[in-house]
């Protein structure tokens, strides 16, 4: 790690100011045309494994693609990059997304090797501020499974798991206004919210197949910063625009179960499957290895939806 903020100021959604240690100033400003060959100088210092954690190949991008970033905000989005001051300024990272057709934008981030370690949270936080103030809901990005790095970055900030289909990328969201990610605007499928620690549940692939929208949430981690609304006893946007949830949270975790004492106090009109035993009496348990079909089954009558379909 090269320094650490001392302090900032904040002129706009997005844009700071720091002074490292060494007495430099660090800015966070909106991206321009006049970007191009800083952005192409920031990548061209990435390794080979960088560049495929970026690109998900080794792939050593063309002019096109700088200019592309450069001009994000006339191109339906939106980018910050990082500029060290010293006798040569010199971009050492920068983020931007782009609009997706459910609302949300598609988030990347990319340092300098010799710029990480805070950096990276501090441009997130930076450009999740300038989303909420345009009014982008949330971010999503499709990630590596090995990407660590990355994943690490995101989950701090309460993710998601929008797509875990693929066995080989995750697709996570964050929320910019909210501590969890909500739902895209778009409501024309039931929504089912799951709860597991993993982030990745195996029923997801029928369940899309049957033509229902899934969120994966790993629920609060023990020992960390908990991004869980629930667990300070506060409503979840999650479970409240879910149309149903399963919880697949296993108990005697204390944050657990403090989630799952939640839902009857704070979301007690959610109907929600209980993987393993029920909690209390009469709520409606489903055994571990139930069959995906069963399941689905269980879910159309409750959703009163013939679209679950299980074909």
């Amino acid at each position: 790690m090269t320094g650490h903020p001392l302090g900032g100021v904040m002129d706009e959604p997005g844009c700071r100011q720091v002074v490292l240690p060494d007495g430099r100033a660090l800015r966070v400003r909106p991206t321009t045309p006049a970007d191009v060959d800083g952005l192409e100088s920031l990548y061209r210092a990435l390794s080979a494994d960088d560049l495929r954690l970026r690109f998900f190949g080794v792939y050593h991008p063309e002019r096109t693609f700088f200019e592309h970033l450069a001009n994000a905000a006339t191109e339906g989005g939106y980018g910050l990059v990082v500029v060290v001051d010293g006798p040569t300024s010199r971009i050492v990272g920068e983020a931007d997304y782009f609009l997706l057709p459910n609302g949300n934008g598609e988030l990347t981030v990319t340092i300098a090797p010799d710029w990480r370690g805070w950096l990276g949270p501090y441009l997130l936080d930076a450009l999740i501020e300038a989303a909420g103030a345009k009014g982008v809901p949330n971010l999503e990005a499709e990630v590596l499974v090995d990407n660590r790095r990355m994943l690490a970055l995101l989950r701090h900030r309460g993710y998601a798991c929008v797509d875990g289909t693929d066995f080989t990328t995750l697709r996570v969201g964050i929320g910019t206004a909210t501590r969890t990610p909500t739902w895209a605007r778009s409501h024309d499928r039931p929504r089912v919210l799951a709860e597991v620690p993993s982030g990745r549940w195996l029923r997801e692939r029928a369940l899309r197949k049957a033509g229902l929208d899934v969120l994966v949430c790993p629920g609060p981690q023990e020992g960390r910063a908990a991004h869980c609304p629930a667990v300070e006893g506060k409503p979840c946007p999650l479970i409240q625009d879910a149309d149903v949830v399963v919880c697949a949270l296993p108990p005697g975790l204390r944050r657990n179960d403090d989630v799952r004492a939640a839902h009857a106090s704070l979301h007690p009109g959610r109907p929600i499957l209980w993987e393993g035993a029920a909690p209390w009496p009469g709520a409606l348990a489903i055994r571990r290895d139930l069959p995906d079909n069963a399941l689905l089954g269980l879910l159309g009558r409750i959703l009163g939806n013939s679209r679950c379909r299980t074909t």
